[in-house]
């Protein structure tokens, strides 16, 4: 059993630290490739404004219900050592787990037409859907991809922390004056929506409806600075 003194310890090292992390406190964003954003403008017209938090990085943080930070691990293969009973397992390559995230929807389901829109971009369009264009030009490939470059763009998750004084007091930093400040980012290579989980409706209690997307991508990596080192 920890000691009262031990206990003491404990708390005022995690206060010099922060505090412990909230599960709540994050941010989710990408960066959309020049093509692909010109879909969207083009076709999801002013809900794209909606979801454009500055000039370059659509942010979708205020419908983001849930977010996971994809674990890492590695495939291995055993090696028999010459001692009896040892058994080493040698790394052979990384393994980045798949993307899940979740959003609620607004009353115009914003979600689910933005990215069911960015998955008509990815297909060319479905069947030749006279309703989606780019540069003019409706899509009449039914079953052609677009080029991988132009679908698949980088995505960040941010945590955010309370950041508190020495003595307990809020402190305003950056140039935005929020009191948190933001000890690492994620960035996921190349990512883009596989699938958007079917959303259920029913006649009983209402619920909060939200859409699962899930992403694939190429790997990630933690950076500490607002931009990416590689």
């Amino acid at each position: 059993m920890a000691s009262a003194r031990g206990l003491q310890n404990f708390m005022q090292a995690i206060g010099k630290s922060g505090g412990i992390s909230a599960s709540n406190l994050y941010q989710f964003s990408f960066q959309p490739t020049p093509k692909l954003e010109k879909f969207f403008k083009d076709n999801v017209f002013d809900e794209f404004l909606k979801l454009t938090d500055n000039g370059d990085t659509i942010n979708l943080q205020l419908l983001c219900n849930e977010i996971q930070l994809p674990g890492v691990t590695y495939s291995a293969f055993d090696v028999k050592s010459v001692h009896k009973g040892i058994t080493q397992k040698h790394a052979t390559a990384k393994v980045y787990n798949e993307l899940d995230v979740s959003f609620f929807m607004d009353g115009t389901s914003l979600p689910l037409r933005f990215f069911r829109a960015w998955q008509d971009f990815t297909s060319n369009g479905v069947g030749g859907n006279p309703e989606f264009f780019y540069d003019d030009q409706p899509y009449k490939r039914a079953f052609a991809s677009n080029y991988y470059e132009d679908y698949a763009c980088d995505m960040f998750i941010s945590k955010l922390e309370k950041f508190n004084s020495p003595q307990g007091e809020p402190k305003k930093i950056g140039d935005d004056g929020e009191d948190y400040k933001n000890p690492w980012n994620a960035r996921l290579v190349k990512a883009y929506p596989y699938t958007v989980a079917s959303i259920p409706f029913s006649a009983g209690p209402a619920q909060l409806v939200k859409a699962t997307v899930g992403f694939y991508y190429e790997y990630s990596h933690l950076f500490n600075s607002k931009k990416p080192t590689i």
